[in-house]
């Protein structure tokens, strides 16, 4: 996503100047930075510190912080970050709010250690490399059960047992599970099949899966639950095709809906551009304080949240 990053940048901070970077990191050069600034694009973001050749040297840059978080400049990559992480006396726990963090970002390359620094607050990911902290169980039958998940933390979303969620997109239920586990209970639509093991699910105070194998189009109000509490839609339309599609459904759950998931798929990249206005849609519907973030576990695609 470093085109969209690139293109956000230039639409928010238009004075930013595009300077060192490798893949999965990219830095600017500024006059003056706007602490308070929101990138949709970014998993962690904050000043740079400078680099560092060696973890000494590295140390050295990360004094005075309350908290020092490791992490892989690739995800992907396999790095033995132990060494360094006693070295600088790093932590994998979350930051908490208000505190400094000094992010060490390493490359199994030869290239430099990076650091950074970014405060901590409710509205990042408070792990070591932008994270929420989730843990995808073994019988997840996808990363939907991480994408629902990370959504919950980002925003907060005070989801708890006995709720009911409606998800466009089920299958195969990654995060139909996630939702099961939590005690929610879940109507998914999707012509899809969803997994056994998720359809067979039961939570202790009962909550279980209803699987309507229609279509978003051929589903009819009286075929959804009588009480509506969360919607989610991850589906494989362009956003504005996936937002009209749900337009029409808001009105029998107007009374109870307490806010929507929303995966925007990005197919095109200059979707990433027409955000501002995707999310206004999205309040055009009901929703207040519609927010855009992509998640740690987002490909080409982004996780919008809105609220009611």
């Amino acid at each position: 996503m470093e085109r969209a990053l690139k293109s956000e940048v230039a639409r928010v901070a238009p004075s930013w100047r595009l300077a060192f970077s490798r893949p999965g990191l990219v830095t600017f050069k500024a006059e003056h930075i706007d602490e308070r600034i929101e990138l949709v694009f970014a998993h962690v973001w904050g000043r740079s510190r400078g680099r560092a050749e060696t973890p000494a040297a590295a140390r050295e840059l990360c004094a005075g912080v309350d908290r020092v978080h490791v992490f892989a400049r690739d995800p992907d990559e396999t790095i033995d970050l132990a060494a360094i992480k006693r070295d600088l006396g790093a932590t994998e726990e979350p930051a908490r709010a208000g505190e400094l963090v000094a992010d060490v970002i390493v490359s199994g390359a030869d290239d430099a250690i990076v650091v950074g620094e970014h405060r901590a607050s409710d509205r990042r990911g408070a792990y070591p490399g932008g994270g929420f902290g989730v843990v995808v169980p073994d019988d997840a039958p996808s990363r939907a059960y991480a994408k629902i998940e990370e959504a919950i933390a980002w925003r907060h979303l005070d989801v708890k047992a006995g709720q009911t969620a409606l998800e466009i997109g089920a299958a195969p239920g990654g995060a139909v599970l996630a939702l099961l586990r939590r005690g929610v209970n879940v109507v998914g639509v999707d012509t899809g099949a969803i997994d056994p093991h998720v359809l067979a699910y039961r939570h202790a105070n009962g909550a279980h899966v209803t699987h309507l194998p229609i279509k978003v189009g051929a589903l009819r109000w009286e075929a959804m639950p009588a009480r509506v509490d969360w919607l989610l839609v991850d589906v494989n339309l362009a956003p504005q095709v996936a937002i009209h599609s749900i337009a029409r459904l808001m009105p029998p759950m107007r009374d109870s809906l307490r806010g929507v998931v929303f995966t925007l798929k990005l197919n095109e990249l200059r979707f990433a551009e027409e955000l501002p206005s995707l999310l206004g849609r999205l309040e055009q519907l009901g929703f207040t304080d519609a927010r855009a973030r992509h998640l740690p576990s987002n490909r080409q695609e982004v996780c919008a949240v809105g609220l009611r």
